[in-house]
Order: C-alpha cells, then sequence, then structure tokens
C-alpha cells in the first residue's frame, strides 16, 4: 500500500507552498501581522490629517477627495478613535490590491509560480508592503481601483470586438464606475482615462472604438460618480483644484537638488535593486514583446507597460520642472511588477533571477530595518556630522568644521511624542476648556496631530498666513477673546511672538520646551506658547475669506 503522502496520492497531494494555498498565506500570514502591528505607535502627519476628513464629513476637501476620510471614518466606528481605527483599512485594502493583482497575474500567465513571484515582489517593495499596507493613506484606496481597472480593462480587450452594442456599453459602463471612484479617491486617477485613450489611439485594432459612443460615455459616467468633488470645488470657487495645479505642476524651473531627491527617493522607497530591475524588465520586453502566453499580438503586454510607464513618464517629467514627492509614481512601479515577473519567469536560470532574488531579499531586510527601528529605535542619529573637511599644516593636518544633524533625519520619530505631549499638556493644566478655547499651530501637521490626541478636532486651529484646509473647518472667529495653547516642533519650529502681527493676542506666554525621548535618546522637541486673549485675525483666507 502507497504511502498517502506519495505523489501521486493522498489528500495533501494538492498542498503546495509554490500553488494556491502558497498565494493565500502569502496574503493573509502578513495582513495578520499588519493588523497587529498598526495601533502600536502614534499616527503620521498625513495620517492625523485625513482623520480631520472623518471629523469633519464634506463631498470633499482642499487638498484631497473624500474616500480617506469615509474609510477613517468607518474604521473609528468600529475600533474607536485611536490609531487601530484610522489605519485599520490600510491592510484591509493592500489585502484587495494583493487579490486583484493576483487575479491580473493569473489573467496574464495562469500559473501558481507566476502568482506566487507577482505577490512576493510586491511585499518586497518596502512602499507597498509596509508603507502602503500600514499606513492609511489616499493611495490605498486608488490602488484598490487602479489595479481593478487594469483587470476589467485587460479582461474586456479580448471580448470588446465582438460583443454586442449594450455589452460594449455595459464594459466602458464599468469602467467608468470604477475611474470615478477612483477619482473620488486621489487626483492621481486622471491619468485612467488618459492611459486608455493613449491605448486605444496607439492600437490600430482598438482605434475604431473612439468613434463610438461608448469610451465617451463611459468617462461622462466617471465623472458623474465623481460629482461630489467637483461640487466641493464649485461651492469653494475651484480651491482645490487651483491648489493641486499649484502644487503639482505649479513654478516650473529645474532645480537639480529636488530632482535627485525625487529620483533617490523613489529608489529608496522601491528598494534599489527591484528599482532598476523594474526598469530593465521594462527594455526586455520592449525587445522581446512576447512575455504572456495566448496574448493576441502582445496586446496585453502592451497595455500593462501603459499602465506602468504611464505615472512613472507623467510624475518624473513633472518632477524636472517642479518638485514632487516620490511616491506619487508608485502606481506605475506597481504595474511594473507585472512585467518584472514575467521576465523573470522567462529568463530562467541566471544573473537576472539572482539579481532578482537578491532584491528581493534587499526589500524585505530594508522593511525588516525600519520596523525594528520604529519598534526599538535600533540606529541612534550622531549629534553632529562633517560638513567641511580642510588640510592643514599641522596635526592632525586635518580642520573639520561640523554641523548638528536634525532629529527628523529619522523620519520613524515622527511616528512618536504627540501622545505623550497630549499627556504633559493634561498634567499642566493645558487641556481644561473652561480655561484654554482652543490649540493652534502654524504649520496644518502639527495641528492635526494635537486634535486626534487631545480629542479637539473643533477646537484646533492652524493660524497662518497660508491657506490650508483648516481654513474651510472651524472659523477662529468664534475664539475672539478666548485663551488657547500653541505648539510647534523642531522640525516645524516656529515662534508665535514673531509669527503674528502685534496686536493679534493681548500676551504670548513661552512655557519650557517639553523633549521626547525614545530608548533614552533625544527623538524631538515641542515647544508650547499660551496665547492670552485672541484679539485680531491677522489673515482671512478660504471658507472664511471676506
Amino acid at each position: 500500500m502507497k504511502s498517502s503522502s506519495s505523489r501521486g496520492n493522498g489528500p495533501f497531494r494538492s498542498f503546495s507552498l509554490n500553488g494556491p494555498a502558497g498565494v493565500a498565506l502569502l496574503m493573509v500570514l502578513p495582513t495578520v501581522l499588519r493588523i497587529f502591528l498598526i495601533g502600536r505607535f502614534d499616527l503620521g502627519n498625513d495620517e492625523a490629517h485625513y482623520y480631520m476628513y472623518a471629523a469633519h464629513p464634506d463631498f470633499s476637501f482642499f487638498d484631497h477627495p473624500l474616500m480617506i476620510g469615509l474609510l477613517i471614518s468607518r474604521g473609528m466606528l468600529w475600533w474607536g478613535q485611536n490609531e487601530l481605527g484610522v489605519r485599520f483599512f490600510a491592510p484591509v485594502l493592500f489585502l484587495l490590491s494583493s487579490l486583484i493583482l493576483s487575479l491580473i497575474a493569473w489573467k496574464l500567465i495562469p500559473s501558481w509560480p507566476y502568482v506566487l513571484t507577482v505577490l512576493t515582489l510586491l511585499n518586497a517593495v518596502p512602499l507597498f508592503g509596509l508603507l502602503g499596507a500600514t499606513l492609511m493613506l489616499p493611495d490605498d484606496p486608488l490602488s484598490v481601483f487602479w489595479l481593478l481597472y487594469l483587470l476589467v480593462f485587460l479582461s474586456a480587450i479580448r471580448v470588446l470586438p465582438r460583443v454586442s452594442g449594450a455589452g460594449k456599453a455595459g464594459i466602458w459602463a464599468l469602467l467608468g464606475v470604477i475611474f470615478g471612484l477612483a477619482l473620488l479617491s486621489k487626483y492621481n486617477a486622471v491619468l485612467l482615462p488618459l492611459i486608455t485613450f493613449g491605448v486605444l489611439l496607439k492600437e490600430p485594432s482598438l482605434r475604431p472604438m473612439l468613434r463610438e459612443p461608448g469610451p465617451w460615455a463611459g468617462l461622462a459616467l466617471g465623472l458623474l460618480i465623481a460629482w461630489p468633488l467637483f461640487y466641493w470645488n464649485w461651492v469653494h470657487h475651484g480651491a482645490s483644484f487651483l491648489f493641486q495645479a499649484r502644487h503639482g505642476l505649479g513654478g516650473f524651473s529645474f532645480d537639480w537638488v529636488s530632482f535627485y531627491q525625487m529620483v533617490l527617493g523613489q529608489v529608496g522607497y522601491v528598494s534599489p535593486v527591484l528599482w532598476a530591475m523594474i526598469l530593465v524588465s521594462f527594455v526586455v520586453f520592449w525587445r522581446s514583446p512576447n512575455l504572456f502566453p495566448q496574448d493576441e499580438a502582445g496586446l496585453r503586454g502592451r497595455i500593462v507597460l501603459w499602465f506602468s510607464l504611464g505615472p512613472l513618464v507623467f510624475f518624473n517629467l513633472v518632477g524636472l520642472f517642479h518638485p514632487i514627492l516620490p511616491h506619487w509614481p508608485a502606481l506605475g512601479y506597481m504595474s511594473g511588477l507585472l512585467l518584472l515577473g514575467a521576465v523573470y519567469r522567462k529568463a530562467g536560470p541566471g544573473s537576472f533571477r539572482t539579481w532578482t532574488r537578491s532584491g528581493v531579499g534587499l526589500g524585505v531586510g530594508m522593511t525588516a530595518l525600519v520596523l525594528l527601528q520604529v519598534m526599538a529605535n535600533i540606529f541612534v542619529l550622531p549629534h553632529k556630522f562633517p560638513q567641511k573637511v580642510r588640510l592643514t599644516d599641522s596635526y592632525p593636518y586635518l580642520a573639520v568644521q561640523y554641523r548638528p544633524v536634525p532629529r527628523w533625519v529619522d523620519i520613524t520619530n515622527d511616528l512618536f511624542g504627540f501622545k505623550r505631549l497630549a499627556r504633559h499638556l493634561d498634567r499642566e493644566g493645558d487641556t481644561d476648556p473652561t480655561k484654554w478655547s482652543f490649540y493652534d499651530s502654524d504649520h496644518f501637521n502639527t495641528a492635526d496631530e494635537l486634535a486626534f490626541y487631545l480629542h479637539a478636532p473643533d477646537r484646533t486651529l492652524s493660524l497662518g498666513p497660508q491657506t490650508t484646509q483648516f481654513d474651510f473647518w472651524t472659523p477662529p472667529s468664534k475664539f475672539m477673546g478666548e485663551n488657547g495653547i500653541f505648539v510647534s516642533t523642531d522640525k516645524y519650529p516656529t515662534d508665535p511672538r514673531s509669527l503674528y502681527p502685534a496686536g493679534t493676542f493681548r500676551e504670548i506666554v513661552a512655557e519650557p520646551p517639553y523633549a521626547i525621548y525614545r530608548r533614552g535618546h533625544l527623538a524631538r522637541i515641542f515647544y508650547v506658547y499660551r496665547l492670552i486673549g485672541l484679539e485680531h485675525l491677522p489673515w482671512q483666507k478660504g471658507e472664511h475669506a471676506k
């Protein structure tokens, strides 16, 4: 009698880590670990800002659409106003993105090892497997809708030429709905119809569709789905559109420092080796486009290339003339993992596979080091570093000039401190609403953190000369004559005695700085001031401009 575990027999024959079981484990186990992790450190600056979206529901907001606020409000309804409540949907949405990416991979190459390769690459990229899977950002829902659009588009390409008019209308309507939901997640979704138009225009077999009503009706439906975004901007005189135009496209002038920061930021987020291998896979596909079996003359592969290069080319071209954040092109890298996995599969044993595996190892290692730094602060920054070095004619023959190392260079310090500051303010009596009516900072991210950890979203202001989302929330005029607390940090240090014109407050009193330590090492410093008697508002902006 043969053993039940022998090849070809037994109930465990189908269980293989290189099959569906491995794919399921790679999606489920990291998700459980991420849910366990996300409540163990303070909110990041951006997350605290999106918490304020949930605390002030609206059709849209000054700097982003409404989707992120809706998700956070639902998470806090289930788990409370805490870090887990704010971040709950981050790992959940990443799980959905992983599932959709797996379906796309299966559609391209129906092979479990290929799907497993793509998922492994996805989790190995720190930008996706760590930041995008644990922090609650607008990119999280955008990734779901971006990949869902790609999945439907790839599926539709094979059937569109031969379905009836009603069938075509249904497909384009579905794509329009997904586009609308993506646009309600983040403005980057405007690239979806642009990429679709480029594919239809470039492919001779698809070009006739541009003369049909379906694509244009789908685009119109998507814009209709995103009506809250347009309604908010109509009510507020295009404030968000104008801000995004200046933020993403304004100030066309080349700057080498900003350009290198943009490129190196992308390299760091993706991890250096995988970043290079994704670019190499583009070149390999360009030279040998038949990566996917049963692909109609390489059409599906070219569509994936469009969805990869679209964000990368667009944002990096913008970055030549205007500083951009390195995560803006992220969806191009995510789509590019499909091509990298296909090249890896076709390459066979050799240097390409060796380098790709090294990239996975490096990416996982970088992720682990960041997690260790967050949880244990294992890397302590030096107090100073050399700025200038010159030779001298006497011992030790070197003259070195040093400059201090800012503590915010370690970005993990941003995830600590405000919870302890809130306790400190409570002990000092600065949270007594009968004495201190409002909290203030000139930097909106600092104000957001105060609002979350002091549970005061309707009593927090960001009084400053620049327009921010706060100018569309609580009107500062309601606190005329009242006292408040001003907070700034060593990352954004501001003395309100210099910021506010004379007569804004009756008196401003500085308190001793409050230092935050991590495992005995200084991590950040808070500067606290008491604002006595708000008498005049020096700036009228946004919603409250006269």
